[in-house]
């Protein structure tokens, strides 16, 4: 019944349809994810990037992560779902969010990206460095917001399709329909492939699927004061795999099912202040049957439902021209049933922000504020954050941002019960971990302890300090160019560790608040116009990351790896610390774009490079030293080309990604080497009428 919940939204305004206006407003590009409220994106006093709708069409998408791939900074990592890095920090700290909600259903921490199709997304805005100080949990990173709205006036509808590599197709229905006190949009998306196998794998890299994506938004000025917004979007998917066991081959076949709703009430009384009351509510949920072919016996059957409410309150107060307050309260309840948990979890919280915006003077951009979250399993959090830009003239401006960023533990790492039949091993969550390991012991399947399991009851949240200052600007009338320094010193950083042996020789897994890292590097991004039809934009990264306890044992000399010449062990050099896993030193990104407007041609061509990284650990030193243990660098080089007819009604596309067809079986899932498509849309442009 959940999927038919975002239909509410067309039901109640059904009859209201096809009432329109011609009144068109052209508004300057505003950012909405960093402060909460509408600003300008050269006065936002934070790194931010925007990707519009034209270079969404541009490159010909289908999905978030092939976006997200192509922008300065970002690494789509393959850990439980397709994920992305930010700033070196892994997935789970960057929080997702769609429309300014936050999106559920995170495996082992990580928000697969593949859930998320472009065709319906007008912007999307990245905010690198914590915005815990506004959006709690998870935002130690950063925040994608996904926004599917905006303020065109324009009705139109569109059908497209699209035809590609891996018998993959989709096709696509969306429409906005503006009318004298509101609009009213609607989409349908449908996405199916047969997946693709890398190398010699006698299993699907990736499997056969199908998924499907419906959302509506309705928006109603009832008075100049009271406005209301409604909005759904539900999202299902359905694989089919299988993998050879001992016994013989198992079929897999995987459900998964993404609904969301929200319901806002914003009061404007005067033009000085602001207020807005806001509904969410987000159920994701999977299940996985696993049968062997031969006899339809089980070999695994699993659920995952996870269920999340948030009512919010926020104001926003304009004092005087120099002073805009804005802040708000919430509460979140959120849910958890699935078959590796003994009971129905939930988690409790609360919090209140406060942030001023202080603008001195025309130069000067100031923001500070903070939040205070409150919870029922973790001690309180506060995250400060302030930002700063000055605008030195006309044509540049510094900024710089210092705040703290926090990632609460989840449901997995508080009560998670998983014994692994196959392999064997078991992992305990810290809230179970002590009376999961009393009963091994009673049963006697404990050989050794390691940590003692009441050590790690109490599991604190993580959390980090984050710095950025970077400079903005035009070195020409057609030149832009952005330089960003960072550095993030992240503590409490809770990771797996073996508290106990079992006498199987296998472990017993549970976590802790361990180690401390750092991440510090600087990007730079640059866009040239060439002529009038000539653009070029491209960007870089220079990336260090550190775990600073491995460190100091490695300048300390115990740690050790075994010399490539000799085959004699050794301690391992200081300069041969590389860093972390699956991060970079260097990356950059390449794009040059014609566009030529009176023929309605568009074309590009985006190169893409990563150098190596580390991949795993083969000595056990905890660190990549061995040629073995690295990921080699690469580059890709994609394609795209399209052609509008018919007064812009059709549009024409066609794609070509991984041109030299590079792939890595072993270390990069996501990479199907060379892929084509050809797509079209047609545009309905909707006669306005007052």
């Amino acid at each position: 019944m959940y999927k038919y919940l975002f239909l509410v939204t067309c039901i109640m305004r059904v009859g209201t349809l096809f009432a329109q206006t011609d009144t068109t407003k052209i508004l300057p590009e505003v950012v909405v994810s960093a402060t909460r409220n509408e600003q300008l994106i050269d006065q936002v006093p934070v790194p931010v990037t925007v990707i519009n709708k034209q270079q969404l069409q541009s490159m010909g998408a289908v999905l978030l992560q092939q976006v997200l791939a192509e922008q300065t900074g970002l690494f789509i990592t393959a850990n439980h779902g397709t994920g992305v890095q930010m700033q070196g920090l892994e997935a789970e700290y960057t929080l997702i969010l769609l429309d300014g909600e936050p999106l559920i259903g995170r495996t082992a921490g990580t928000f697969d990206l593949s859930r998320i199709v472009v065709s319906n997304i007008e912007r999307i805005e990245i905010i690198k460095g914590p915005v815990s100080s506004l959006y709690g949990s998870d935002a130690l990173a950063g925040v994608i917001n996904i926004i599917t709205s905006n303020n065109k006036q324009t009705g139109v509808t569109s059908i497209g399709a699209r035809y590609g590599s891996n018998n993959t197709y989709t096709l696509d229905g969306s429409t906005r329909i503006p009318y004298q006190n509101g609009s009213f949009t609607a989409g349908v998306s449908t996405y199916n492939s047969n997946g693709y196998t890398l190398g010699n794998a006698t299993a699907p890299t990736v499997p056969p699927f199908k998924t499907a994506t419906w959302q509506s938004r309705w928006q109603q000025d009832w008075s100049p004061k009271w406005h209301t917004t409604l909005s759904g979007r539900y999202y299902a998917q359905r694989y089919n795999s299988y993998f050879h066991d001992a016994k013989g081959v198992v079929d897999d076949i995987g459900k998964e099912k993404d609904m969301n709703a929200s319901a806002q009430i914003s009061h404007t009384p005067g033009k000085d202040f602001r207020q807005v009351l806001r509904l969410y509510y987000s159920r994701y949920s999977t299940n996985e049957e696993m049968r062997y072919q031969q006899d339809k016996s089980v070999y695994d059957l699993s659920f995952f439902k996870q269920q999340y409410l948030k009512p919010e309150y926020q104001a926003d107060w304009q004092l005087n021209t120099q002073h805009q307050l804005t802040g708000g309260i919430g509460y979140v309840h959120e849910s958890l049933e699935a078959t590796r948990y003994d009971d129905r979890m939930a988690f409790n919280s609360a919090y209140i922000f406060l942030q001023e915006n202080w603008k001195p003077s025309t130069k000067w951009n100031i923001l500070a504020g903070g939040r205070f979250d409150t919870h029922n399993q973790y001690p309180s959090q506060l995250s400060p954050k302030v930002s700063v830009s000055y605008h030195i003239n006309s044509r540049w401006r510094i900024l710089g941002a210092v705040g703290r960023g926090y990632r609460a533990p989840d449901f997995r790492q508080l009560y998670l019960h998983f014994n692994n039949a196959a392999v064997g091993y078991t992992v305990a969550g810290t809230k179970l971990a002590a009376d999961i390991l009393k009963e091994m012991q009673q049963q006697g399947q404990i050989k050794e302890v390691k940590i003692d399991p009441t050590q790690v009851k109490d599991l604190d949240a993580e959390s980090s300090w984050s710095y950025n200052i970077g400079v903005e600007g035009k070195l020409f009338s057609s030149t832009g160019v952005k330089v960003n320094f960072f550095y993030n010193d992240v503590k409490n950083l809770i990771d797996t560790r073996v508290i106990a042996v079992k006498t199987n020789d296998l472990a017993v897994y549970s976590y802790v608040n361990l180690k401390r890292i750092s991440t510090s590097g600087a990007e730079m991004s640059l866009s040239q116009q060439i002529g009038r039809y000539w653009q070029l934009s491209g960007g870089y990264q220079y990336l260090r990351s550190r775990d600073n306890a491995l460190y100091q044992k490695v300048k300390n000399g115990e740690v050790y790896t075994k010399d490539a010449g000799t085959g004699e062990t050794r301690a391992l050099r200081k300069s041969e610390y590389f860093g972390l896993f699956n991060r970079s030193p260097h990356s950059g990104n390449l794009k040059i774009a014609y566009i030529q407007p009176r023929l309605d041609i568009d074309a590009n061509v985006r190169v893409l490079y990563r150098s190596k990284y580390g991949f795993t650990d083969e000595n056990g030193n905890n660190t990549p030293d061995l040629k073995s243990e690295f990921v080699p660098g690469y580059a890709t080089i994609n394609l795209a080309a399209a052609k509008t007819l018919f007064r812009k009604q059709l549009r024409l596309q066609a794609t070509l990604g991984n041109l030299f067809n590079y792939t890595d079986a072993q270390h990069i899932a996501t990479m199907p080497g060379r892929i084509y498509s050809l797509g079209a849309t047609w545009n309905f442009f909707h006669t306005n009428h007052k």
